[in-house]
């Protein structure tokens, strides 16, 4: 069964038409998300062939439960728009749309005398109409909000917008108050009470602004997110304002809050770390140029590097010099990008290689290991360049194994001009291990015995371990290594 269908009397074809009577007289009371459901479900009625016109789909598409959906299209039904023919399964039934002055639900406004006297008498250059009467009711009725509480919240509107609102702004404040549980008189000024105390902040910021405009609705809702969801003291905000003011930047509340916005994002909520941010943004800037000069990358817009890569960095203990000479041989290693670089970086962080010194040092002894290497591959007869297969195979020979070079050295000796010269020098340092032979005086004791076992054990051979017994032991693997 279809989520959505139309009725009969609405024509289906092979597009989405919304009608011009809901674009003018529907979309502009309806929230953001009542007009995606019901654009959303228009789509699914046109193109019927569609199986994933579903309730899961609609809460997977607007990222909301089934309850939020099914009380989106109960909005469009007080409209008159859609039918909810069932809720179990959930079957909506999409309807001409006709005039708002047609579809208004009939309310009892004879109860809503007081009411509508008192909220007129506070929009006098504004002539109410039926609709914007029945927006009011469908609160009252619908999401049980008292009148005199209403009442309230177009008072506060009125007076911050200085009579120059609609009723909309006021039914829009309503609704978002409403969703945070106000619901009584008694609850709405509790609200404005706690709006109130702010506004002494706001003028202080606005002061600092040079703005000498009145405290609007919207500043206070900015200003509690500042305090309560960022964690910025108010000497920290004016501290921002002034510092966009000392570089004859534009400042307003809205790029006030970009401000704030990105460095909370940054984890700066103190003076001092703002403070350091922003002196240190030229040597930043110099820094990004020159890792990208060496990776032989440009970016106009440095932004966004900086606050990525760049200050990560920097946090972590790497200075100019250490990431110019890391950047350059990231690019002699073809790694030519920011997220490449940052890569090898938290790798060399995890070892403790931070300083210029250590990463030098951390580069000779590879280079050492290297030299080491190329004699063992020297004496195999194996005439390449070292891998990271053989630094790997190294690894395990001297620190897991255990074994000194000059054991190694011995044993590639002996491995030389075999088939396969790596794979022979491998099992016999492995049968050494296996057996506990750790001095030369002792590998070459066994030296005849040696080539023997290699013989003698390089087949396959099958025994009587059960599949859990192997299975135990193939997982423990990982608890028999050091990490």
């Amino acid at each position: 069964m279809s989520f959505c269908k139309f009725s009969p009397g609405y024509q289906t074809s092979n597009k989405t038409i919304v009608d011009n009577t809901f674009i003018s007289e529907y979309l502009p009371n309806a929230s953001d998300l009542c007009v995606k459901a019901y654009i959303l479900g228009l789509y699914k009625c046109t193109n019927v062939s569609d199986d994933d016109n579903t309730l899961d789909y609609f809460c997977k598409t607007l990222n909301l439960n089934e309850e939020d959906i099914i009380s989106l299209f109960k909005y469009w039904e007080e409209k008159g728009l859609v039918q909810v023919l069932s809720t179990n399964p959930v079957e909506i039934r999409y309807l001409p749309v006709i005039s708002n002055a047609q579809a208004i639900k009939k309310y009892k406004t004879n109860k809503y005398t007081d009411f509508n006297i008192q909220v007129q008498e506070l929009f006098p250059n504004h002539m109410i109409t039926q609709n914007e009467y029945s927006e009011f009711y469908y609160l009252i009725e619908n999401k049980h909000i008292e009148q005199s509480a209403l009442i309230e919240i177009i008072k506060y509107c009125v007076n911050y917008k200085e009579f120059k609102i609609l009723p909309n702004y006021a039914i829009t404040v309503a609704k978002d108050w409403i969703r945070e549980g106000i619901l009584s008189k008694d609850s709405v000024n509790k609200k404005i009470e706690e709006l109130g105390i702010v506004d002494d902040n706001i003028s202080l910021i606005l002061l600092a602004m040079g703005s000498k405009r009145k405290i609007q609705i919207e500043d206070k809702e900015l200003l509690n997110k500042w305090l309560s969801l960022y964690g910025f003291e108010l000497n920290t905000i004016i501290f921002v304002v002034k510092n966009l003011k000392s570089k004859k930047r534009r400042t307003d509340m809205q790029i006030l809050d970009d401000y704030l916005t990105k460095y909370y994002q940054m984890k700066l909520t103190s003076v001092s770390e703002i403070e350091n941010y922003e002196s240190e943004k030229e040597n930043l800037y110099f820094l990004a140029i020159t890792v990208n000069k060496e990776l032989g990358i440009y970016y106009e817009d440095l932004t966004k590097e900086i606050d990525t890569y760049i200050i990560s960095w920097i946090n972590m203990g790497y200075d100019l010099k250490t990431l110019q000479m890391i950047a350059n041989n990231c690019f002699l290693s073809s790694i030519k990008t920011l997220e490449g670089m940052n890569n090898i970086i938290t790798k060399l962080f995890k070892l403790g290689i931070v300083n210029f010194d250590a990463y030098i040092q951390y580069l000779d002894d590879n280079l050492a290991q290297d030299k080491k290497i190329k004699e063992i591959l020297s004496t195999l007869k194996l005439a390449r360049n070292v891998n990271n297969s053989d630094r790997q195979f190294y690894k395990v020979w001297t620190i897991d194994w255990k074994f000194t070079d000059e054991i190694i050295l011995y044993a590639a000796s002996i491995s030389a001009g075999t088939n396969n010269a790596m794979q022979y020098l491998n099992k016999i340092l492995s049968n050494w291990n296996s057996q506990g032979l750790k001095t030369l005086t002792e590998v070459k004791a066994d030296k005849a015995n040696n080539s023997k076992n290699i013989k003698e054990n390089s087949g396959f051979i099958r025994n009587n371990y059960t599949k859990e017994q192997i299975s135990s032991f193939l997982t423990n693997l990982d608890d028999e290594i050091e990490v």
